[in-house]
């Protein structure tokens, strides 16, 4: 645990001349300001955070996108690869390596929400607040693979067209389906233009999903209303729902 001290000597408070300007301490009588210990307390908290944040593990940036970052997924089988989309639509695939882009997935009209990559690490999935979704070829067997990074331009193998908007998505650990979130939970084949199956369950808006690594058929989701859901692909209907609860102190 890191502790930032705060002190203050008296000399650095005293007139030299008397023309000088009175200085005075920041801490003024506690009668007068009742929050100025923790005032105090704040700055001192975001003072170690901010050391903490350009500290290391912190030895670089890849920049590239106009917007700002709002999803980003790692390539399972290319661990020097990474994928991310903005706010303004554009995805990208980085070589960590050396810090640049590799490929750009233009196409949305929007945010882009979700990202996800299959297995064989050859195929990468988005969606975003268009309503659409977007199935792309990575090319890593020709990028990733060499020394030399470039910048290049990949067009959607697929698109998908749905009736809301997605908030996330995730790919079967092993196989061709992946699930989309929103308005509801849609499961998707690499080969079928629209869901093979669906779930609901009252949830205002589900806000992310992911696939159980070990039991292929089994994902969870959660909602905007604090709920975590259990879903099995060999099912009709959900298995559970568990509605986390806001317990107010007294």
């Amino acid at each position: 645990m890191k502790v930032k001290v705060i002190s203050r000597s008296t000399d650095e408070f005293t007139r030299e001349r008397s023309q000088d300007l009175q200085r005075v301490f920041r801490n003024f009588d506690p009668n007068l300001r009742t929050q100025e210990k923790a005032i105090e307390y704040v700055r001192a908290v975001n003072a170690a955070k901010l050391e903490k944040i350009f500290a290391r593990p912190f030895i670089g940036a890849m920049d590239g996108h106009i917007d700002a970052v709002s999803c980003m997924a790692k390539n399972p089988n290319y661990l020097k690869g990474i994928f991310s989309g903005s706010m303004d639509g554009d995805i990208r695939l980085w070589d960590i390596a050396s810090r640049k882009t590799v490929c750009q997935f233009p196409g949305h009209q929007g945010a882009v929400r979700g990202l996800t990559a299959s297995t064989d690490g050859h195929t990468l999935v988005s969606c975003g607040t268009d309503c659409t979704v977007r199935l792309w070829d990575v090319p890593v067997d020709t990028a990733m693979e060499s020394d030399d990074s470039f910048d290049k331009l990949a067009e959607p193998r697929a698109v998908y067209i749905g009736k809301n908007a997605f908030w996330a998505v995730d790919h079967q650990w092993d196989g061709d389906l992946f699930a989309t979130v929103g308005a509801q939970v849609d499961i998707w084949n690499h080969n079928r233009s629209q869901p093979v199956n669906n779930f609901a369950w009252g949830t205002d808006t589900v806000i992310s999903v992911r696939f159980n690594p070990g039991e292929a058929n089994i994902l969870a989701t959660s909602g905007s209303d604090r709920s975590i859901a259990l879903y099995d692909l060999r099912l009709t209907t959900p298995i559970r729902k568990i509605l986390m609860m806001v317990t107010l102190a007294p």
